[in-house]
């Protein structure tokens, strides 16, 4: 059993001389578990003892990753609550609102600071680096949007967030941002056309990591020492493949007055700081 459990960490951490983690008797918030890297993370935080609780989209994806879990290790998963989205829901005594958008990790984030009691992950993307902020449009509705801009910049925004977030943290608590690679997941299926999307899969499959490969990040990032407000990512060609490891983000991602600016905004668009989600106007 140690020597099976100690394989899979090597497995899942990307470094032969990491020991197993023991998460027993700790709770972990995992949002997008019942797909790609996600459930990956979620398998493995499950398999080192930890105890779940796994915000998803609909019933259906909640009952799916629940008996994945239980039949992976039923004498380690303790699943806590598995919650759908556009609802108030308690798992053990914290609240939880989930909402489907591009700010939704925020607000969940945000709304559970005051029980987390060791680290927050935020899963971004390297994409940052190409990102550009704009306050008088951030939603496109009058400059051209395209997939790039728009998921680059949603990149940086989660970026400047976490920046902004670590000044923040409870005393004895942390951020850590990671960018888990170039991953083959469900976001090859964004284009909208069904043909497109099964070349982009195949273009990119035998050149991307596999969802398990791209949850050694997040998991590193979870489970080992690292500075506060650490970047970590793969150390391969562009960081889009390899083990994790320190990596450099952008100077835009370091500006803590873009940081402040940016975070407003995202208060606002949510209804955190007191006013109609939705209502604000630019920053």
């Amino acid at each position: 059993m140690v020597e099976t459990v100690a394989g899979e960490a090597v497995d899942a951490l990307g470094w032969e001389h990491l020991v197993p983690p023991d998460l027993r008797g700790r709770t972990v918030v995992v949002t997008g578990a019942s797909d790609g890297i996600g459930r990956e993370s979620a398998l493995h935080l499950a398999r080192w003892g930890a105890r779940l609780v796994l915000p998803v989209r609909d019933r259906r994806a909640a009952s799916d990753i629940r008996g994945l879990l239980d039949g992976e290790r039923a004498d380690l998963v303790n699943v806590a609550g598995v919650v759908s989205p556009g609802r108030r829901e308690t798992v053990d005594g914290f609240e939880l609102l989930l909402g489907v958008n591009a700010l939704a990790p925020m607000l969940l984030t945000e709304s559970l600071l005051p029980v987390v009691r060791e680290r927050v992950v935020l899963v971004t993307s390297h994409a940052h680096t190409s990102g550009r902020m704009d306050h008088d449009d951030p939603h496109f509705r009058r400059t051209r949007w395209t997939l790039p801009r728009a998921y680059s910049r949603a990149k940086l925004t989660a970026m400047l967030w976490g920046l902004d977030l670590g000044a923040r943290m409870p005393a004895g608590t942390q951020v850590q941002l990671t960018h888990p690679g170039w991953v083959v997941t469900n976001l090859q299926n964004a284009s909208g056309h069904a043909r497109v999307d099964r070349l982009v899969t195949m273009a990119s499959r035998p050149l991307a990591m596999t969802a398990a490969q791209g949850a050694a990040a997040v998991l590193f990032s979870l489970t080992q020492p690292l500075p506060p407000g650490s970047y970590v990512g793969p150390d391969g060609w562009q960081h889009l493949r390899g083990r994790p490891t320190l990596i450099r983000r952008s100077a835009r991602a370091l500006d803590r007055g873009e940081a402040a600016r940016t975070v407003a905004w995202m208060r606002r668009e949510v209804g955190l700081d007191g006013t109609a989600p939705g209502r604000a106007g630019p920053a």
